[in-house]
């Protein structure tokens, strides 16, 4: 039993390693997907003030047409007032040429508010698109810069895992699987020892024939609160010793 308990001791350490480049293969391509979040964002936010854009541009033209039948209609009117005969006739005319006026006025205004629109909209874009550009060039060079680095650790990961597989080799299957979660769950630390009848890893008090059992070395037996794999450390040792 010995042999098994120095095996994952062994094996303890390489899942470690195993643990911390998959871990390093998930946070390599992090920074590059965030970057192409903000280009997405991005994309979308020049697709939609370039529809703004299209929309006043449209609504600019409209504008253009009725200033353009409102100033024939005054100009119409303007020609009709040398023939007025009555001043009835004359405040009626001139009060069509004022109202003319006041949706001049408005039409005005909102084709002022459309040009101006269409020039911040115009200028904002065209600063967008210059990000757009240069976070493309960027996400060109991260994604060979990520290509790299995770065929890297893939290889070192390969290394681990080939060494995981030599290490294990002879032992039972459900031990090993059981193992893994322990070492992943408990911070790396799979396998403690009973020191002074306490368990190491939870510094649990346990019973005496409860560590008899595991003295006697004759199964895997497993903490009942840490769920660590003990093994009996023998008292006359150095109390300095560094315990794995």
């Amino acid at each position: 039993m010995k042999k098994t308990y120095e095996k994952l001791k062994i094996l303890q350490n390489i899942l470690m390693q195993e643990f911390d480049a998959e871990s390093e293969l998930e946070e390599i391509p992090r920074e590059l997907y965030e970057i192409k979040r903000r280009f997405a964002k991005i994309e979308r936010s020049i697709k939609e003030m370039e529809t703004a854009a299209d929309k006043n541009t449209k609504k600019l033209k409209e504008l253009e047409k009725q200033k353009g039948e409102l100033q024939r209609s005054k100009e119409k009117y303007g020609g009709q007032i040398p023939l007025i005969k009555t001043q009835k006739e004359y405040e009626a005319l001139t009060s069509e040429i004022a109202q003319l006026d006041e949706k001049l006025v408005i039409v005005e205004e909102e084709e002022l508010n459309a040009t101006q629109e269409i020039e911040t909209l115009n200028k904002e874009i065209e600063g967008k698109k210059q990000l757009h550009e240069n976070l493309k060039n960027e996400i060109a060079e991260k994604e060979k810069e990520v290509k790299h680095l995770v065929t890297k650790k893939q290889k070192e990961l390969d290394k681990y895992l080939k060494e995981k597989d030599k290490t294990s080799s002879g032992l039972d299957e459900e031990i090993i699987y059981k193992f893994e979660k322990i070492v992943k769950k408990k911070e790396g630390i799979g396998i403690i020892s009973i020191r002074n009848g306490v368990c190491m890893g939870c510094n649990m008090s346990l019973p005496p024939q409860f560590i008899n059992d595991v003295r006697r070395e004759e199964a895997i037996i497993f903490c009942p609160n840490c769920s660590r794999i003990l093994y009996y450390h023998e008292q006359e040792q150095s109390e300095d010793e560094v315990v794995v």
